[in-house]
């Protein structure tokens, strides 16, 4: 005779009942999400809440499999990591019984749950009802999603109360979490990141760097700006260029100065002209096409040339002379 489950848990939405208060314990670790089996290796960060899980953890991830004991199917030859995997295959692959049939289709199923769900089809009615709400549902797994909206946590330190567990814990970091997040200035602490990263801005007022030296009104907002400053104008630090004797404030400038002046201008490319020996066009003196009506097939008729400018200009000298 099975044990009446008389230990139920006191959880909103959650109607789970055990025969032993042991058991109904290690079960409200899972809504106060309590692992207190950790793994016990140095580089693993795993915890569960059971400690089964943790064994099976344990010889799954951590134990190395021995070669005279592999979990092998004896029917389908495949191999598991564990046996508990082994007997769970076995169970449901080759030992499965299907004790419910249905009396209309004679379908059958492993599980009541399921032959009741499947009689929605014959008689249309929805044998799943939620007590809270009285909501119908065809299948079991429609009725534990819709469950999911009743169920409330609690914050164990005030009585706010949510139906995400995300916003829960969010909550719980919040305002029960201390102050994580102190100034280095002032000693004041944030609880969040974000308003630290704001106060600092307080502090961070820019700093001013004037110059040592009398008679020198010059002030900078960086040190480095005004090293540079003191080096140049006061200590007279230049760069001086060994071909030209320039003198430039920075080694930077100093380089442009050597690529721009001496190295770029031993590249420049020298156009030549007629007077230092360019070849005269083949096509000079005659007459050209424009492209376009080349391209469109047109042809262009030949205009008459003009005078030149020397006889316009021998010309106009006559009409000069004439009219004096």
């Amino acid at each position: 005779m099975a044990e009446k489950k008389t230990h139920r848990c006191p959880h909103e939405g959650c109607g789970v009942s055990f025969s032993r208060p042991y058991r109904l314990a290690q079960h409200l670790l899972v809504h106060d999400n309590i692992k207190a089996f950790v793994c016990p290796n140095a580089n693993c960060s795993k915890a569960y809440t059971n400690k089964s899980h943790l064994d099976r953890h344990l010889n799954t991830a951590h134990q190395k499999l021995d070669k005279d004991e592999i979990n092998r199917c004896p029917t389908c030859f495949k191999i598991y990591s564990n046996r508990q995997n082994l007997k769970r295959h076995i169970k449901i692959q080759h030992n499965l019984k299907i004790p419910f049939s249905c009396d209309t289709c004679k379908l059958d199923f492993p599980k009541k749950h399921m032959l009741t769900a499947h009689m929605y089809q014959h008689t249309g009615i929805k044998s799943f009802c939620c007590e809270l709400c009285s909501a119908e549902f065809i299948s079991l797994l429609e009725k534990k999603k819709h469950l999911r909206s009743h169920r409330t946590h609690s914050c164990p330190k005030c009585p706010f109360k949510i139906k995400q567990w995300s916003r829960l814990q969010k909550h719980m970091k919040l305002e029960h979490g201390g102050n994580e997040y102190i100034c280095n200035e002032c000693a004041r602490s944030f609880k969040q990141r974000g308003h630290l990263v704001r106060h600092i801005k307080i502090h961070n007022v820019p700093k001013i760097f004037s110059c040592p030296y009398e008679n020198c009104n010059r002030f900078y907002s960086r040190n480095s700006n005004l090293k540079q400053h003191i080096a140049i104008k006061h200590a007279r630090l230049l760069h001086e260029c060994d071909i030209c004797n320039a003198q430039l404030s920075t080694k930077a400038k100093l380089e442009a100065h050597v690529l721009r002046q001496h190295i770029n201008d031993s590249k420049k490319r020298v156009y030549k002209t007629k007077a230092t020996g360019r070849c005269v066009r083949k096509d000079d003196g005659s007459f050209k096409l424009s492209t376009a009506l080349k391209l469109a097939g047109l042809l262009q008729e030949p205009r008459t040339p003009g005078p030149s400018f020397s006889e316009k200009t021998e010309v106009c000298n006559m009409s000069n002379s004439i009219k004096a």
